[in-house]
């Protein structure tokens, strides 16, 4: 992911990608269970162009972290990617992509990249279970929508 479209400029839609759809389950506030509990709220931005995510964890060795995320197409990748930053000074990116059946995936860098997260959304759409995994290691996740 280039670290700006500035070279789309002249060729910027002005409505969003419709594959931002796919992450309307998403909107609301979550209660994160598991290794890393806390909370995440997401909402749509910029006139839907972006999905945007506030969050507060309490990390494995009990500090608190609060950041944001700010999730978009990349038409570079033909991908969902983000940049997300925190009060540890992260600066990361990850990609993104909802498959058809609910299931949620989350990698850390590129698509396939060995650090990643897999879910399911419930049918009702108000739980997403899942892991993140890397390579010799790795935590399960329940994340519950906490309001409508």
């Amino acid at each position: 992911m280039a670290d700006s479209n500035n070279h789309r400029a002249a060729e910027l839609p002005l409505t969003p990608h419709p594959t931002m759809k796919r992450l309307a389950h998403l909107l609301g506030t979550w209660k994160n269970e598991g290794l890393v509990p806390g909370t995440s709220t997401y909402r749509m931005g910029l006139g839907g162009h972006y999905l945007i995510q506030e969050f507060e964890a309490t990390t494995p060795r009990g500090r608190k972290l609060s950041g944001i995320e700010y999730i978009t197409w990349d038409g570079d990748t033909q991908s969902l990617r983000s940049h997300l930053m925190a009060d540890d000074g992260s600066n990361f990116t990850y990609t993104h992509q909802v498959d058809d059946d609910g299931t949620c995936w989350t990698w850390f860098g590129d698509k396939d990249s060995d650090n990643f997260f897999k879910g399911k959304l419930s049918e009702d759409g108000r739980t997403i279970t899942g892991r993140w995994q890397w390579p010799g290691g790795g935590f399960d996740v329940v994340s519950r929508r906490t309001g409508d």
